[in-house]
């Protein structure tokens, strides 16, 4: 009997300590009246907010740490050494030689500013269209107009050069009053008619539209009109008689 009950005793124990955690945990999430549930938040809050402050300031301590030149103060350059002196000689003329080519850079396009100043434009009015139609437009003249950037002009002295091509190889009759309407009419049976009326168009465009034109479409326009010009010659070359 008296086994029997110890064994009782043993087992309510057991149960005992069994379900005392659950208790406890169940009390802690009660509120009391000695320390409600809203002071518990108000201690969690705290104890956040201090390690936060805490991590805040370590973070603040460490960048001072970083920032802090006062270390260096006492930094020194032992040039006793050769090794220092080479080191030293080689960054004084990497650093001269970058300001040479810096000035040098500045200098060139100095130059090709004032070169460019000083090209003499063309003025279209001391050029006369008849003689040009007659003896052609040079070479020269032409890189003259393009080095001044007047790509206009010098489309004018392609286009005028087309109609020397033209009136050289029989296709057309030049005069002075004869509109660009005219000279199409005359080519209305051959094969240049097309071509013909597209570089007008463009002519047109460019010189009489003052539409703005930069180098890259220039040299479009050019090579239009040099592709046409050179079909024109290959189509109307006469033979070589003694050939």
């Amino acid at each position: 009997m008296l086994h029997r009950g110890s064994a009782l005793i043993r087992g309510g124990w057991i149960l005992f300590l069994f379900l005392s955690p659950f208790a406890f945990m169940a009390q802690e999430n009660q509120s009391s009246p000695m320390f409600p549930a809203e002071r518990h938040q108000e201690l969690r809050e705290d104890l956040a907010y201090e390690q936060k402050k805490q991590e805040e300031e370590k973070l603040e301590e460490d960048l001072e740490k970083w920032w802090n030149f006062e270390a260096y103060e006492n930094w020194s350059f032992d040039l006793s050494s050769g090794t220092s002196i080479v080191i030293l000689v080689l960054l004084l003329a990497g650093l001269g030689f970058l300001i040479f080519r810096i000035l040098g850079d500045v200098e060139m396009r100095k130059r090709t500013r004032e070169a460019g100043e000083e090209q003499d434009e063309i003025n279209i009015d001391d050029l006369e269209e008849e003689v040009l139609v007659a003896e052609g437009v040079s070479v020269s003249l032409l890189e003259r107009a393009e080095r001044a950037g007047q790509y206009d002009v010098a489309v004018r002295l392609l286009y005028i050069q087309l109609l020397k091509e033209l009136q050289d190889g029989g296709l057309i009759k030049y005069r002075r009053d004869f509109s660009n309407r005219d000279y199409q009419q005359q080519l209305r049976h051959t094969a240049f008619l097309q071509d013909f009326r597209e570089v007008t168009a463009n002519y047109e465009r460019f010189w009489y539209g003052k539409y703005p034109i930069e180098r890259l479409g220039y040299r479009l326009v050019y090579g239009k009109f040099t592709t046409l010009n050179a079909a024109i010659q290959a189509a109307t070359a006469k033979p070589d008689p003694y050939v």
